[in-house]
């Protein structure tokens, strides 16, 4: 309940007060939910030395992922207009020409950068967004989120019910986009990440095997003028795989790995990806 009201309270506020006062106090909050949050501090640390990331750059992500946040909050019930003055996109010509041959497009992405505004800029642009959602401890929070999503015209599926409407958006020619980096379910694949063996999601491996669909990689960003770079990337080559699940994961991670490598201080991983490590 008490995360629930932040939420509702925060997102009135946010549209009162002026951008700068709203970022002095976020920034406030994030300082002393770092201080005080030392697991998932120390959660952050491990998995950028994963990436081979000097000391020193986890207070960056977490004041980039309070962006996010603010960003959220912000912007729900924007219109097209305020979402295209904020975000652009590069690479759309993949993702329309994937669109073309019926049976829908897959975009796999890291936990990287707005993906929430980057999804209502996709949506705001007229494409029909399908994506999975992890349920909050919060009830209400999760409906707080979902509202929201609908508002901008996403549609989200809970866990473990997701397949079978996913696989539905898919056959009539519509955009998934999955969050890979991180496996939130008791199923999973293991593969090597940056490295190291952990088990990540393998639906997205599951829905083109069965859809026949387009699997393309993306990302998004915060550009240094702090607006949203929405980035879609070739189709990923399955050409020579025997459709073993594992290939297909290969594949799909090093696209996963270079983007997070290019934007490693705006990866929100808070969990610890390898935890015998």
């Amino acid at each position: 309940m008490v995360t629930y009201l932040s939420y509702l309270i925060a997102s009135h506020i946010i549209h009162i007060v002026r951008p700068r006062v709203a970022e002095a106090v976020s920034d406030l909050i994030t300082f002393l939910f770092y201080i005080f949050r030392s697991r998932i501090r120390r959660n952050v640390q491990r998995n950028l030395e994963a990436l081979g990331v000097p000391d020193g750059s986890r207070f960056i992500v977490f004041r980039n992922f309070s962006r996010t946040i603010r960003d959220f909050l912000r912007f729900s019930g924007a219109r097209r207009e305020e979402l295209a003055a904020y975000c652009r996109i590069e690479g759309r010509a993949y993702l329309d020409h994937a669109l073309e041959a019926g049976r829908g497009v897959i975009v796999i992405t890291p936990h990287l950068g707005p993906w929430e505004i980057s999804g209502a800029y996709l949506a705001a642009l007229g494409y029909r967004i399908h994506t999975v959602a992890l349920p909050h401890p919060s009830k209400r929070v999760t409906d707080f989120f979902s509202k929201r999503r609908s508002a901008w015209g996403i549609r989200d599926y809970p866990i473990g019910e997701c397949i079978p409407h996913l696989l539905t958006a898919l056959r009539l020619g519509e955009v998934v986009v999955l969050l890979v980096d991180r496996n939130f379910s008791r199923r999973g694949i293991m593969l090597p990440f940056f490295g190291r063996d952990v088990i990540l999601p393998g639906g997205h491996i599951i829905l083109t095997k069965r859809a026949g669909a387009a699997l393309l990689s993306g990302s998004c960003y915060y550009e240094n003028d702090r607006s949203v770079v929405v980035r879609i990337e070739e189709p990923i080559d399955l050409t020579g795989s025997t459709g073993d699940p594992a290939d297909i994961g290969v594949r799909c991670l090093q696209r996963i790995e270079r983007s997070i490598r290019m934007h490693y201080e705006q990866w929100f991983a808070f969990d610890h990806l390898w935890p015998e490590h």
